[in-house]
């Protein structure tokens, strides 16, 4: 039974992908507003209501993958070793998303700087969960004790201000690979060294 339910997962998880690679394609080919939903599911030989039991919007097509790449900051907090710094654990966190987007195939990386710089309804959706990611991650600095501030500072603002400034250093990771033109596009190590750089800029405004 174990097998089975891991076989299900496993297709499950490959018919997401597979929806994602050929929507971003065919909105990389033809625009995001050009190509609906109906020919996405055509192309990937499903129905219209398998794509939207996958999916809950057309531009989550193009942002679900980073649910992969970057996995709920929040959780990243909460699985830190005993003493180890916040920025410590979301510096190595934004060292993994950037290494995981530059795995991805060189024409999965253009489809999506495409589609990304092109729909401002998926850049609208990017900037709704990554507000839900602040939201999550506030929380858990409270609950973990990370969100006191001086004097009679309000703990929830602490902590939503820590959490902005942290999801925002983080997010240099993917705005390196999706935001540049592609004549511009750094390489891995251009994307740590400017991560390292806005990390160590938070922690020094944070000391201070």
């Amino acid at each position: 039974m174990q097998e089975t339910l891991g076989l299900r997962e496993r297709k499950k998880r490959e018919t997401r992908r597979a929806l994602r690679t050929i929507a971003t394609r065919m909105f990389a080919e033809r625009g995001f507003d050009a190509v609906t939903v109906a020919e996405i599911a055509a192309a990937a030989k499903v129905s219209t209501k398998t794509v939207f039991n996958y999916y809950a919007t057309k531009e989550d097509l193009v942002l679900s993958g980073r649910d992969e790449l970057d996995p709920a900051l929040a959780a990243t907090l909460r699985a830190k070793e005993p003493g180890e710094p916040l920025l410590v654990a979301m510096q190595r966190h934004a060292h993994a998303v950037a290494r995981r987007l530059f795995e991805l195939p060189a024409e999965q990386r253009d489809a999506l700087r495409q589609v990304v710089g092109s729909a401002p309804s998926v850049r609208a959706r990017w900037r709704e969960n990554r507000c839900e990611q602040e939201a999550e991650l506030a929380a858990a600095l409270i609950e973990a004790g990370l969100a006191d501030g001086r004097d009679d500072a309000d703990p929830a603002v602490v902590a939503a201000f820590k959490a902005r400034l942290v999801a925002s250093a983080v997010d240099l990771a993917y705005f390196d690979v999706t935001c540049w033109p592609k004549e511009e596009e750094r390489t891995l190590d251009e994307t740590l060294a400017a991560v390292d750089e806005a990390f160590a800029m938070l922690g020094r405004g944070l000391a201070g």
